[in-house]
């Protein structure tokens, strides 16, 4: 049996819709991926930034600290326990910044792990509807024989 003209057109035109299907949804989650990274780099970036500023800041302070008299008396030292609150917000604003940083990591590493996994279903759809044409143009190629009765 010869293979129909016009049906080995279909299918070939049918795989390279397929084809052009699959290399879309590719791109698509190329740029999601590349969307989230962006996102990521974002925030770190200013994190980063709230960090070399801090940092300076704490710089600043430590410089001014050491410029004072080594002796104090307890007038001084009550004097310098605003800037001793202000190390600690600091600190604790540090730390609040570097907690905010690692739950954007983990909401990025959530919301790619989502992608992958709608990717991923979208791909086995794909696959059983391109095997789903498989069947269908396989029998439409070879229909049934009927057996003589």
């Amino acid at each position: 049996m010869t293979p129909d003209p016009e049906l080995s057109t279909l299918a070939a035109a049918e795989i390279a819709d397929l084809k052009k299907t699959v290399f879309a949804l590719r791109e698509a989650l190329e740029r999601a991926q590349a969307d989230a990274d962006e996102a990521v780099r974002q925030a770190v970036s200013l994190a980063n930034a709230d960090v070399v500023q801090l940092e300076a800041t704490i710089g600043a302070l430590r410089d001014d600290l050491q410029q004072w008299p080594l002796r104090r008396d307890d007038a001084v030292r009550l004097a310098m326990a605003p800037q001793f609150d202000e190390i600690k917000q600091l600190k604790d604003t540090i730390a609040a910044l570097r907690d905010a940083l690692e739950l954007a990591q983990v909401a990025k590493e959530d919301a790619l792990a989502l992608a992958r996994a709608q990717d991923h279903a979208e791909i086995m759809q794909l696959k059983a509807t391109i095997q789903a044409l498989r069947d269908q143009w396989q029998t439409a190629l070879n229909p049934p024989t009927k057996a003589a009765p």
